[in-house]
């Protein structure tokens, strides 16, 4: 299983090209000649999804990362649209935190919780310029501990797509290229 906590965008393996592209271009470190190469990459590991059997993924995002404009409001239309069809796959849980509750658990910045059935958990962190892998039970158990925690302060499912829908339509409704049949 796989749980991940993101502070201020939608996680690498949940967006689509254009909410990758924007977000790279806008990065300040990625150069221009890699933008697409990275694009790529990012969304080759959707792939991930697409397997027999795919791992259990839970994805906790704060409602501010679905309220961020990136790339402008044609692509967080489809960012948001993207996330609620990867919210009905039976092995994907997706969460929100919603604004409201203010403080919480996850506040101290993004992770991903890696558990196997065979080994040890591993805490992944992720920086700009480096990622740290933690291994120790102690190490671990402290973002378990978050994480139960976030599950405790977040919207359920079937609210959290509520929300994205509503944002969806709410703030993107009135865009110039708008589809009435989305």
């Amino acid at each position: 299983m796989v749980r991940q906590r993101r502070v201020g965008i939608v996680p690498g393996i949940l967006q689509t090209g254009e909410y990758a592209r924007a977000l790279l271009q806008r990065s300040g470190t990625v150069p221009d000649n890699e933008i697409e190469d990275r694009v790529a990459a990012r969304l080759a590991r959707q792939s991930l999804f697409s397997r027999d059997h795919p791992a259990r993924f839970t994805f906790y995002l704060h409602e501010f990362v679905l309220r961020l404009p990136v790339g402008g409001p044609a692509v967080m239309s489809d960012q948001l649209h993207h996330l609620l069809r990867m919210a009905m796959r039976p092995y994907l849980t997706l969460r929100v935190v919603p604004a409201t509750f203010g403080a919480h658990a996850g506040s101290a910045g993004s992770f991903t919780l890696m558990e196997f059935a065979e080994f040890k958990p591993v805490a992944y962190l992720e920086s700009e310029t480096s990622s740290l892998f933690l291994e120790k039970p102690v190490e671990t158990a402290a973002y378990q501990h978050v994480l139960a925690a976030l599950a405790e302060s977040t919207l359920r499912e079937g609210e959290s797509r509520e929300l994205i829908a509503t944002l969806a339509t709410e703030l993107y409704a009135d865009r110039e290229d708008h589809d009435d049949r989305a």
